[in-house]
């Protein structure tokens, strides 16, 4: 109906989320997210007041489904999980991609809080390098649109405080496999990130890794003085490549 009838559909789609996120399953939240994907990558700037409006009960119905209980040996809840996760990250990832994120940045601090902190769950605590890859992504162009000098007032401090954490906890993980072709990609999108922040706040980012974050997981002095030389080239496959190797040295 969206690619027959596009603008003409618009009136409907608000009525028709709110009854879609009443009473609903993983499976119901997983058909009706790449519904919004799809209206918000098409029409953009003009749904904007649809999404403001939806943002966060959709968010809630997602998470509500996450936290329920389910036994510890069921396959098939956990992995109905881990697709619904998958499809958070993939709405996220349109949001931000499309030129959307005041969405995210007019729900407020607590709420934006709410909505950023599984991205970094996402890229660090669960063993899917699918889903990783798309955390990493959002992060990068996060940063690419908040992290400068006029970016909301805390997204600084989010960025040092999770972010860049986030970049060398998930790599150091054992379940973190380097010799896995996703997993690969994941990391290529670390670099990214860590590549954005060090664009974005210059200096000041790579003094905090030296003097402060790297000291703090036991990194050797010259080791933390080689991964910064490598941070600052200006070719990124010089750093991706860089990190890989990084990585495969710090784990046993």
């Amino acid at each position: 109906m969206i690619i027959c009838l596009e603008e003409e559909v618009l009136p409907f789609i608000p009525s028709a989320s709110e009854h879609m996120l009443k009473d609903c399953e993983a499976k119901d939240l997983q058909e009706f997210i790449p519904l919004i994907n799809q209206i918000t990558a098409k029409f953009k700037i003009q749904v904007s007041p649809f999404l403001q409006q939806m943002f966060m009960p959709l968010l809630h119905a997602i998470f509500e489904v996450l936290l329920r209980p389910a036994e510890e040996n069921d396959q098939s809840a956990a992995l109905e999980k881990q697709m619904l996760r998958r499809s958070y990250f993939a709405f996220l990832q349109t949001v931000t991609g499309s030129g959307m994120s005041e969405v995210i940045a007019n729900q407020g601090a607590e709420n934006v809080e709410q909505v950023l902190v599984p991205v970094i769950q996402g890229a660090v605590e669960y063993p899917d390098p699918i889903a990783q890859k798309t955390c990493f992504i959002i992060l990068s162009k996060l940063v690419e649109l908040w992290g400068g000098k006029d970016g909301p007032v805390g997204f600084a401090d989010f960025v040092y405080k999770h972010i860049v954490p986030a970049c060398f906890l998930a790599p150091l993980k054992q379940t973190f496999d380097l010799a896995d072709a996703q997993t690969v990609l994941a990391l290529s999108e670390c670099a990214v990130t860590l590549k954005t922040i060090h664009l974005k706040r210059g200096p000041e980012c790579v003094q905090y890794l030296q003097q402060e974050y790297l000291p703090s997981l036991q990194v050797a002095p010259e080791i933390i003085q080689e991964f910064c030389q490598a941070l600052q080239q200006p070719d990124a496959k010089v750093f991706k490549n860089y990190l890989k190797v990084f990585f495969q040295r710090a784990k046993p």
